[in-house]
């Protein structure tokens, strides 16, 4: 039997126990329906918010993912404040924090007896830290919950795609379960096999980049049924996050959304497993066999780890009520990942940002304007008010609901308010106890002396919020529309949401990237019909350069030759990648050359890959080690992500996919990055 079925079965039985220990007191109590969640995700679908602090190597060395080659000596945080990090976040309203205490560099932050590549080998408190152990304890003393993030992949570890490794992997995870206190999630990432440094065994020179490919079967090799039984025993009330759950699963985008009719329930595939292709990740599936509810993970920042360049773009309050409505709103959770700075320390914009969110939280749901209404329901189970009646849907009770008879499936309850009520958000939620129930709901007000629809939903599950125009009224009515049993909605709330002030980050800068009005593309290695270089600059947000010709991918290598126009002295470039909607043809891995003639090419002037680009396609930043200059410029693509062929995008006329930036550097580079890229993250 595959990990996944395993896994269902267990969750299906210990949900159908649970169950029948809650519910079978109450007389005549409904029975549940269809997949059921274990009581360990009834208690995480309550924690709502929680946040992700991406913190290593990676944020000395300016990458997203790093090789595995980086030093021990280069993590030396100079003012480590876990108290401060976990304060900033509690700020915002989240009620955990799950710390990457190894990401796929393969560093750990604490000191683990299993590998020399670890704090303990840093400069940092000289080699006496541990920043798990400072991350549990400022969770602890602030009242919130404490997470891991262990990756499966390690791109240092020299045993790495052998058995030998994942023996490893598992003595790490009982390190962190057993030596850190009560775990409320274990995070497994879906990027697993690939290029690597793996101790740099490859060739007569060791190298410290990533120099090997190393290819495992992502459904049998780390066998996830034994592993997650070792979460099981340690830390039972631990959910287990992965793209196959098995307690929450990814929601499909980097993004900060999940569908609007998003259900908890789902059918993972026989051999589906982390880092597998899962269809339905984003709205789930009606009637799924499994309880496995989607969890929002976004950055407040482009990027995952702090990047000094992006200090000027973080999300605004705002943005990150959107992301709020999108996915707590939509019956999933939210994760909001706040990256340390090479302080060890939330940034001063990033801590504002989730602060000015936080009061703007506890402010629109401070009072509930439903709260005092007169209820009348069209049916209530077997007549019993006291535990089915419709006040059940404004007591203090999340779980607590209305219930109808067996036979009564499409019912109505009309809230009489107390005097006129002015919202703008409504929440409405069900027993998710017993099951996903309603597949069909609506929302309506008395105006102009009869009922209007204002809102309405396929699915309803532990949230569901809808942010409407401002209106006024005295009454308001819920229609159940479809439902395969009797609806259980246990909340019901009206909001007036406040406005936001204009968000401008405290911290910003003035630069402009290279004149473009004089680029022309000299050469390119293949250009396909409609898909010509000039796409590459041409400022068509709806254009690519692309090598999918007529007769089919052309793979990379790619290269791009540019004239500037004039010379420059250039300290990095820019490559946006294609967002359309699909990842295909997007470069994970390049050269970047700069040449006085167009004819000599010395040594690239950059060369790397862009990490986790396939799933958060952002604008990549690189930065020279030193200024080069010159009037040409080739961009050479490697490598693509998704698909064999390579594609580049233009997003803005005053903003190129693969762009210069000259003068100064990174103070050039901050401005350049806000001002291009302000509508996505000041939220307007």
């Amino acid at each position: 039997m595959n990990t996944a079925a395993k896994l269902q079965i267990i969750g299906i039985l210990a949900a159908a126990l649970f169950q029948s220990l809650e519910i079978a007191n109450a007389a005549d109590a409904p029975q549940p329906y269809g997949a059921l969640p274990t009581p360990r995700q009834v208690a995480h679908a309550e924690i709502e918010t929680y946040a992700f602090c991406h913190f290593t190597v990676d944020t000395f060395t300016d990458r997203e993912w790093g090789t595995g080659g980086e030093s021990e000596t280069g993590f030396n945080p100079t003012a480590f404040d876990a108290n401060q990090i976990v304060g900033a976040l509690k700020a915002g309203g989240f009620k955990g924090v799950i710390l990457t205490c190894k990401h796929h560099d393969g560093f750990c932050l604490w000191p683990s007896k299993f590998t020399e590549h670890c704090v303990k080998n840093s400069p940092w408190r000289g080699g006496k830290g541990d920043v798990v152990g400072d991350f549990a304890a400022a969770c602890k003393k602030a009242g919130m919950r404490f997470g891991t993030y262990l990756s499966p992949w390690d791109r240092n570890n020299e045993n790495y795609g052998k058995p030998e490794y994942v023996e490893y992997y598992r003595n790490q995870l009982r390190e962190l379960l057993t030596n850190y206190g009560p775990i409320f999630e274990v995070w497994y990432d879906g990027a697993n096999g690939g290029t690597g440094y793996y101790k740099g065994k490859v060739g007569p020179v060791e190298s410290k980049d990533v120099n090997e490919r190393r290819n495992i079967d992502r459904t049998k090799y780390y066998d996830w049924a034994t592993t997650w039984k070792i979460v099981r025993e340690l830390q039972p009330d631990a959910n287990m996050f992965s793209d196959v759950g098995p307690d929450c699963r990814w929601c499909g985008n980097e993004r900060g959304f999940a569908g609007d009719k998003c259900r908890a329930t789902i059918t993972f595939a026989p051999d589906s497993a982390p880092g597998t292709s899962i269809p339905h990740l984003g709205d789930g599936m009606l009637g799924g066999n499994v309880w496995c509810p989607a969890e929002v993970d976004v950055s407040i920042r482009p990027g995952w780890f702090w990047h000094e360049k992006e200090n000027a773009r973080v999300r605004s309050p705002e943005n990150l009520m959107q992301i709020y409505l999108n996915s707590v709103g939509h019956g999933a959770t939210m994760l909001l990942n706040a990256p340390p700075d090479r302080r060890g320390l939330i940034h001063e914009n990033d801590v504002e940002s989730i602060k000015q969110f936080g009061e703007h939280l506890r402010d629109t749901f401070a009072s509930n304007l439903a709260a005092g209404a007169k209820l009348t329901a069209s049916n209530v189970r077997g007549g019993d008010a006291k535990n089915y009646g419709p006040q059940k849907l404004i007591d203090d009770g999340m779980w607590s609901a209305w219930v109808t008879d067996d036979s009564v499936t499409t019912p109505e309850v009309t809230f009489e308010l107390n005097g006129g009520k002015t919202f703008n958000l409504i929440r409405l939620r069900e027993d998710i106890r017993l099951g996903l129930r309603v597949e069909g709901v609506a929302v309506d007000a008395w105006t102009d002396g009869a009922w209007k629809e204002i809102a309405k939903a396929e699915s309803i599950g532990s949230c569901h919020l809808w942010r409407i125009p401002k209106m006024t009224t005295d009454k308001v009515r819920i229609r159940v529309t479809k439902s395969p049993v009797c609806p259980a909605l246990s909340d019901f709330g009206l909001y007036l949401e406040p406005e936001f002030a204009t968000w401008i980050p405290p911290i910003g800068g003035n630069a402009k990237m290279a004149e473009k009005a004089k680029w022309k593309v000299v050469s390119a290695s293949y250009e396909a019909p409609g898909g010509e270089a000039r796409r590459a600059i041409d400022g068509d947000a709806g254009s690519l350069w692309h090598t999918h010709g007529p007769d089919g991918e052309h793979p990379p290598p790619h290269n791009i030759v540019i004239d500037l126009g004039a010379k420059s002295t250039l300290t990095g470039f820019t490559y946006l990648p294609r967002h359309d909607g699909t990842t295909h043809g997007i470069v994970d891995q390049y050269e970047f050359y700069v040449s006085e003639d167009g004819a000599t090419w010395d040594a690239p002037a950059a060369k790397g890959e862009f990490g986790n680009i396939k799933a958060n396609p952002v604008e990549q930043s690189v930065t020279f080690e030193k200024p080069a200059s010159g009037r040409f410029i080739k961009f050479v693509a490697l490598h693509s992500a998704d698909g064999n062929h390579v594609t580049v995008d233009d997003g803005r006329r005053d903003r190129g996919s693969v762009e210069c930036k000259p003068g100064r550097g990174e103070c050039e580079l901050r401005a350049a990055s806000r001002r291009g890229r302000a509508a996505e993250y000041a939220g307007r």
